[in-house]
């Protein structure tokens, strides 16, 4: 027979247990801080395939980012709806710094007025780390095409009557379509997964041009598969000054395309600073900065609240854009 002293302390000890398994579940699921982060390897989710622009720059920063954060860093590819999968993903993360996503002018500045039902909030689901760069967007055709210049390129497209173009991400799908209107040429889009597919098609003559980040096309056009012959701005790029702005001969064709680190929204402010800081270390890496100037990539180091204004800005400026251009919603 169970006495009730024994029934008390089997009681008692269950309690016990039960408020220390309570107490152990708390410190597994509370937030990360910057006092223990990081702990385990961080991931950088990249929004568009191997060879893309956010590809060739994740896969580099990496390399100077992790001796920094004293952690390995993992390179995930999501590639799909313009970017939506892999940016979905990283606002559904666990709020801890460990999953970070490749934000550009494609999953934040654009995406919003290019669907109507956008699975995730550019500004609220995200908490900014910093920005990276600016990618240099440029106008490629066929290497073997009969033009040179961007003006060449839409006296053709007049006289042919109807053309084509192609893009693997929203920047240059805006871009493209940016530039039929603006210069009263009759062109019809063409979508592709990456923008190393559309490259390949527009390499073997299956479109007449399209828009790109130079980092991304610069094999394409060094190896002679590609002619880049304009850059996707009002002025020229630092990054490549001897090559004409698209803006000097069709004036209202500016565009920043930013690149920079995004969190979960609800990552704490400590990890956030503690990110900032090694992505700013890394990024003023005279080596680093020299390779990604190389790759026709302009450094821009910022703070996490640099980087939110740049988000909300530059969401303003290519919604005026997008609207401009007549680009229906998905």
């Amino acid at each position: 027979m169970i006495s009730a002293k024994t029934l008390s302390k089997e009681t008692i000890m269950l309690k016990l247990f039960s408020i220390l398994m309570a107490a152990l579940l708390a410190v597994s699921t509370a937030p990360a801080h910057a006092s223990d982060f990081p702990s385990k390897p961080v991931k950088i989710v990249v929004a568009f395939g191997p060879g893309s622009g956010s590809d060739i720059l994740a896969r580099l920063l990496v390399q100077y980012l992790q001796p920094e954060l004293n952690t390995p860093i993992v390179v995930e590819n999501k590639p799909g709806a313009l970017g939506q999968i892999a940016t979905l993903s990283v606002a559904q993360a666990p709020n801890d710094g460990y999953a970070l996503g490749m934000g550009s002018s494609s999953t934040h500045s654009t995406a919003t007025f290019l669907t109507k039902n956008l699975p995730y909030d550019p500004i609220k689901d995200f908490k900014a780390v910093g920005s990276m760069n600016r990618y240099t967007f440029v106008l490629l055709v066929n290497a073997d095409a009969p033009y040179t210049t961007p003006e060449e390129l839409v006296e053709h497209m007049k006289k042919k009557g109807k053309g084509f173009y192609g893009f693997g991400n929203a920047s240059g799908r805006v871009g493209a379509a940016h530039f039929r209107k603006l210069t009263g040429i009759e062109a019809t889009e063409v979508p592709y997964k990456s923008s190393p597919e559309a490259m390949t098609d527009l390499a073997a003559g299956r479109f007449d041009y399209m828009f790109n980040s130079w980092e991304s096309a610069r094999s394409f056009v060094e190896s002679g598969r590609l002619r880049a012959i304009g850059v996707m701005a009002d002025e020229r790029s630092p990054v490549l000054p001897d090559m004409p702005a698209v803006g000097e001969s069709y004036p209202g064709f500016d565009f920043v395309n930013w690149g920079g680190l995004l969190a979960p929204a609800e990552t704490p402010d400590d990890v956030i600073q503690k990110l900032n800081t090694a992505l700013q270390t890394a990024l003023n890496n005279p080596e680093l900065k020299k390779r990604m100037i190389e790759l026709g990539i302009e450094v821009r180091p910022s703070s996490p609240e640099e980087l939110a204004t740049i988000v909300k800005e530059q969401q303003q400026a290519w919604g005026a854009a997008i609207r401009g251009a007549d680009i229906p919603l998905e």
